[in-house]
């Protein structure tokens, strides 16, 4: 749920999606238009953006705690043209600045206010992945305008229920695992039984995942994203409660979570419960079925549940 970089052990080339043409819609089937790699100045780091563009609404994409913005890679490559995606390495992550500090929601939101300002000022569409659904939740909650919000498996959730009610006993189950000695053939070889690669190939998929690490200078690769930092998130998000944002929001809710939705007893779905209990009839689910990393191992059905989504607002 938490750590998008390593659901599936363990983003990166743009690739054709491995599901046959036949399954897509044609409007969605990947052009693959020539992506820019932008770095946009705010009022704190800059950050990185990967631009693909597209016509209206945009969507702004957000990836998940310690991941990067190429996750939205294979997901983008079938949005556009028919939409522009604007990929954010949020703060910390990625190509961005990553700066000691400022991982709070306000902050981070601020960010992307800057970016946007810069980049897209008119109404938009954000989505976000895991930790990224909450940050477009907040970012909803906060700016103006916002035409709808996009939730992939994440968002609607009560971390307390999965780790504890404090964050004393939440802290040690959230801290990411110590990943040391790998290379970037360990993350190839990897995505060979991953099934991440399902969405791609493994070779596509790995480099999708190389995102999330850096060169350490001695022959290896490290988390971009320095452990404080990871667990000042962590913190953020397990302090986060995002029903209260739900209900301050005006516009549409997409969520997408991965599973089934007939495991009527998992904390996940009671969570879409209570999602619509807050959002009425602003509120609709389309479930994937998948591992948690779903705009990755299943891009194609994320893609259309975004675009649906995005022409029912056009309509209404």
């Amino acid at each position: 749920m938490l750590h998008a970089g390593w659901s599936a052990i363990l983003p990166a080339q743009r690739g054709d999606s491995a599901v046959p043409d036949a399954t897509i819609p044609a409007q969605l089937r990947p052009v693959s238009p020539a992506v820019q790699e932008l770095r946009v100045a705010t009022g704190g780091p800059t950050l990185a953006v990967r631009d693909h563009p597209g016509g209206e609404p945009a969507f702004l994409a957000l990836h998940g705690l310690a991941s990067n913005a190429r996750w939205w890679d294979l997901v983008a490559d079938l949005l556009a043209p028919r939409f522009r995606v604007m990929a954010v390495d949020l703060r910390g992550h990625g190509l961005s600045d990553k700066p000691d500090g400022g991982y709070d929601f306000d902050t981070v939101v601020g960010d992307l206010v800057d970016v946007t300002g810069r980049l897209h000022p008119d109404p938009l569409i954000v989505a976000g992945h895991s930790w990224g659904a909450s940050v477009a939740l907040a970012y909803a909650a906060a700016v103006p305008g916002v035409l709808g919000t996009v939730c992939v498996d994440g968002g609607a959730t009560d971390l307390k229920a999965y780790f504890g009610p404090t964050w004393e006993m939440a802290e040690q189950t959230m801290r990411p695992p110590a990943l040391t000695g790998i290379t970037p053939q360990t993350i190839h070889d990897w995505m060979r039984s991953s099934p991440l690669s399902e969405g791609s190939d493994p070779d596509t998929a790995a480099e999708i995942l190389l995102g999330n690490f850096e060169d350490d200078g001695a022959g290896h690769i490290r988390p971009r994203l320095p452990l404080a930092n990871h667990m000042q998130i962590a913190r953020h998000l397990f302090e986060l409660d995002g029903y209260e944002l739900m209900a301050r929001l005006r516009g549409p809710v997409l969520f997408i979570p991965a599973g089934q939705p007939d495991h009527e007893d998992t904390p996940k779905v009671h969570a879409m419960e209570r999602a619509l209990e807050v959002l009425g009839d602003r509120a609709s689910v389309a479930w994937v079925d998948g591992v948690h990393d779903i705009p990755v191992q299943r891009p194609a059905e994320v893609a259309q549940a975004m675009a649906d989504f995005a022409e029912r607002l056009e309509v209404s």
